[in-house]
């Protein structure tokens, strides 16, 4: 059953087979995980809500018309999800921030690019990411660590592809002022003077 396509395991789901839900799960639970972290940056919630969305998933298979990709159906749900969570903690909001966004890219498996970095400029990478918008951090995670084509990020996140366009643009050039402004602290620390921060 392990050699089964996602397709072909909601079939076998349907069919009332525990086993091929168990594989679903096995599957996608990493990476659900993984996406909800990067948007809560909090361990804990992460899980409960990597849970919710599982329990929800067994609920919404009947639904599954197979009109989409089972994996973007299910990130689309997962950011459904999410955001319905982001919006009841800005009426309720959430004390305890035990986690910050440490790993934003994964491990190293994901993140072919950052071999060649050394650890101090990953750890700066991380978080100078960490301290971006949601809407910057999750649209350059999907397209550049995950590898997600605009249409996918579009049925993902709900956002059209000319939105998406310009939030990558300007997240990865905010990206860019971060990291310049902290090599640009960094080097004038190194001589003693006081850091002047650089133009807009």
């Amino acid at each position: 059953m392990e050699e089964l396509t996602d397709e072909q395991l909601i079939v076998q789901v349907r069919q009332g087979y525990a086993e091929a839900y168990r594989i679903l799960i096995e599957r996608h639970q990493r990476y659900i995980y993984t996406l909800v972290y990067r948007i809560v940056g909090h361990k804990e919630t992460a899980e409960d809500l990597t849970q919710d969305v599982f329990v929800k998933l067994f609920r919404s298979l009947p639904n599954f018309r197979g009109d989409a990709k089972f994996t973007t159906w299910l990130y689309r749900m997962t950011m459904n999800l999410v955001t319905d969570y982001k919006r009841a903690q800005k009426r309720r909001p959430y004390v305890a921030l035990l986690d910050k966004m440490k790993g934003w890219f994964g491990e190293t498996r994901e993140q072919p690019e950052e071999a060649l970095l050394r650890r101090d400029e990953q750890q700066r990478m991380q978080d100078l990411l960490a301290q971006l918008p949601d809407k910057y951090r999750i649209v350059l995670y999907l397209h550049h660590y995950k590898q997600l084509s605009y249409h996918e990020m579009s049925a993902v996140t709900g956002l059209p592809l000319k939105t998406l366009e310009t939030r990558l643009y300007r997240g990865k050039a905010l990206l860019k002022r971060k990291w310049l402004e902290v090599n640009a602290h960094e080097r004038q620390a190194a001589r003693g003077r006081a850091p002047q921060p650089l133009s807009e």
